[in-house]
C-alpha cells in the first residue's frame, strides 16, 4: 500500500462486499441485483448470516425474516436493473441463496469467527442506527482479504475506484465487480480517463509483438494508461512497452495495468514474474475482482476480459487466431460500446484470421499504423497522478527534438555480452549483472531499467530465467557481433 496515494482501510461496506465476493465465488448478476436493491452490502452480508440454516438465529426462528428481506431486496434491485422478477427468476435465486449461505459458513470458519449476534445486524427494517460491523469481523476480514496489507482493496465508495467500470451493468446480465484487489499504485487505476487496452494471442509472431509493444510505447509516452491481461504474448508485449515508455520520460508516462482472472495469490504465468515486478517498479497496478487464494479457472479468463474492456475507452487488437481469447475481449467491448481497432496481417497466416475476420464483418476498424496512436486516443496529457513539476526552458538536446542518451540505450547488447561471457554459461543473479554493467564504461542503468530489458530479451527469446538468475537461451549466439540487434529486439527508438 502507498502512503502517498492516500489508501483508507476498507470501511464496511467495502468489506462486506469482499466477503460477498467470496460467497459467491464469481460474478453474479443475482448478488449484483440484491446488492442495487438493499441499503448496502453490510445490510446483505447481516442478513444472508441470519438466513443460515447453520447461524444460531435459526435455532430461534429468526432465519425467516432475513430470507424474506434478502428475497425483497433481490426484487427490487432487478426492478431497478430494468427486469420482472417472476416465480422462475425466484426459484433461481433461492437456490443461489443456499449456496451463498454454506460458502458463507466456509469463510467464517476460515476468519475464525463464529458469528454475529441480532443486535449487531443492521439488516432489520426497524434498525435506523446505523450498525457498524462488529471489530473482531471487520478486523478478521481486513487481515484475510488483504493478506496481512500484502494486497489493497476498494470498493466504488473509494476516490480512486475506476468510474468507467461501472459501464457494466448497461446490459442486463452482466454484473460489475463488487470490489477490486490489487498491487502497487492505487493511484494508477485513476491516472488516465481513457486508457488503451490492447490484447491479442498468446502465441503472436513478431509482428503481433512489434505492433502490441509499439503502440503501448507511444500511448504511455503520451500519458495515457495501457491496459492488458499479463499473459505471454501480446500482453507480455504491450506491458513492456508501457514500462519503457517509463524509462523514457518518466513520470509523464502512462502507467500500465495488468488484470488477472484469479485472485492475487495466483498471479500468472510464472515466467512472467519479472514483468510483474516491473510492473509495480514502475507505479503500475496488478489488478484483480477475485478474493486471494482463487484459482484462475477457464471461465474466469472470459471474465477477466469483461474488466480489461470495461477499464478502457479503446480496445486494440494486436493479432488473435479464430478463437483467441482475445476476440472475448472485443465481444465484451462492443457491447459497452467501446472504440475497437484490429491489426490486419497476412490472409495466409492463421495467427492472423481473427483480427481479419473482426475487420471483414466490421466489428472493429482496421488499424493502419502502430507509429502513432493520435487517431486511437484522445489528446496527449500528463497522468493526473505524475508530479513532474513545471516545464522549464532548456539548451538540451530533447528541446531541440533530439533524444539525450539514456543509460538503456544499447543495453540489450551489453547484457548479451555480460551474459555470453559468464563462465559455463553460469545463470547470473540480477545484482550480479548490473554491478557487471556498472564496471563497464558505459552509462549506468538503473536496476528497474534493467528489469525492463531483460524482460524484453526474455520475452523475444533471447534470455531466459531460472531459479538462479538470467543466461542467454539456447540458440541466441554468442558470438553475434557487437551492436547488431537480434531481429526480435525492439530498442527505444525502433519502429
Amino acid at each position: 500500500m502507498n502512503a502517498t496515494d492516500q489508501y483508507r482501510q476498507p470501511g464496511d461496506d467495502t468489506l462486506a462486499r469482499a466477503a460477498l465476493t467470496f460467497v459467491v465465488d464469481s460474478a453474479d448478476a443475482l448478488m449484483f441485483a440484491t446488492l442495487k436493491g438493499a441499503p448496502d452490502a453490510w445490510s446483505v452480508l447481516s442478513a444472508l448470516h441470519c438466513s443460515a440454516p447453520w447461524s444460531v438465529h435459526a435455532r430461534h426462528g429468526l432465519h425467516g425474516a432475513a430470507n424474506r428481506q434478502l428475497e425483497s431486496w433481490f426484487a427490487a434491485g432487478t426492478a431497478r436493473w430494468g427486469c420482472r422478477v417472476d416465480g422462475r427468476a425466484m426459484s433461481t435465486f433461492r437456490t443461489s441463496l443456499a449456496g451463498w449461505q454454506s460458502r458463507l459458513g466456509k469463510l467464517f470458519e476460515q476468519l475464525g469467527i463464529a458469528g454475529i449476534s441480532y443486535e449487531q445486524t443492521p439488516w432489520r427494517q426497524d434498525n435506523d442506527d446505523g450498525v457498524p460491523m462488529p471489530s473482531a469481523l471487520a478486523q478478521a476480514l481486513v487481515d484475510e482479504a488483504t493478506r496481512h496489507g500484502r494486497f489493497w482493496i476498494i470498493g466504488p465508495d473509494s476516490p480512486w475506484w475506476p468510474v468507467q467500470i461501472d459501464d457494466l451493468p448497461i446490459r442486463r446480465n452482466w454484473a460489475a465487480p463488487l470490489c477490486l484487489w490489487g498491487m502497487g499504485r492505487l493511484a494508477a487505476l485513476r491516472a488516465c480517463d481513457k486508457p488503451l487496452a490492447i490484447v491479442g494471442s498468446r502465441g503472436v509472431n513478431e509482428y503481433g509483438r512489434t505492433v502490441a509493444h509499439s503502440l503501448a510505447r507511444r500511448a504511455a509516452a503520451d500519458g495515457h494508461a495501457v491496459v492488458s491481461g499479463g499473459a505471454m504474448g501480446a500482453d507480455a508485449a504491450a506491458h513492456w512497452g508501457a514500462i519503457r515508455a517509463r524509462e523514457r520520460v518518466g513520470m509523464a508516462a502512462g502507467p500500465t495495468i495488468a488484470v488477472f482472472a484469479g485472485g492475487l495469490t495466483h498471479i500468472g504465468p510464472r515466467s512472467n514474474q519479472l514483468l510483474f515486478d516491473a510492473i509495480i517498479g514502475n507505479d503500475g497496478v496488478l489488478l484483480s475482482e477475485s478474493f486471494p487464494g482463487t484459482i484462475p479457472q477457464a471461465h474466469r479468463f472470459l471474465l477477466r476480459n469483461r474488466i480489461i474492456a470495461a477499464l478502457a475507452s479503446t480496445v486494440v487488437i494486436a493479432q488473435a487466431r479464430r478463437r483467441s481469447g482475445a476476440l472475448n475481449t472485443a465481444t465484451w467491448a462492443g457491447e459497452i460500446n467501446r472504440e475497437i481497432y484490429a491489426a490486419p496481417g497476412d490472409i495466409t497466416t492463421p495467427g492472423n484470421s481473427g483480427c481479419n475476420r473482426l475487420i471483414a464483418d466490421g466489428k472493429a476498424q482496421l488499424l493502419a499504423s502502430c507509429e502513432t496512436v493520435d487517431g486511437i486516443c484522445h489528446s496527449p496529457h500528463t497522468p493526473a497522478h505524475a508530479d513532474t513539476g513545471p516545464a522549464k526552458p532548456s539548451s538540451s538536446p530533447q528541446s531541440a527534438g533530439v533524444p539525450a542518451p539514456h543509460a538503456s540505450d544499447g543495453l540489450q547488447e551489453r547484457v548479451f555480452s555480460v551474459l555470453g561471457g559468464m563462465a559455463a554459461r553460469r545463470p547470473a543473479g540480477l545484482e550480479d549483472l548490473h554491478r557487471a554493467l556498472l564496471r563497464d564504461g558505459a552509462a549506468a542503468p538503473t536496476v528497474q531499467e534493467l528489469l525492463a530489458t531483460l524482460g524484453m530479451m526474455e520475452l523475444d527469446g533471447v534470455v531466459i530465467r531460472s531459479d538462479g538468475g538470467f543466461m542467454l537461451a539456447t540458440g541466441s549466439g554468442s558470438d553475434r557481433p557487437a551492436g547488431r540487434p537480434h531481429r526480435h529486439c525492439l530498442a527505444p527508438g525502433d519502429q
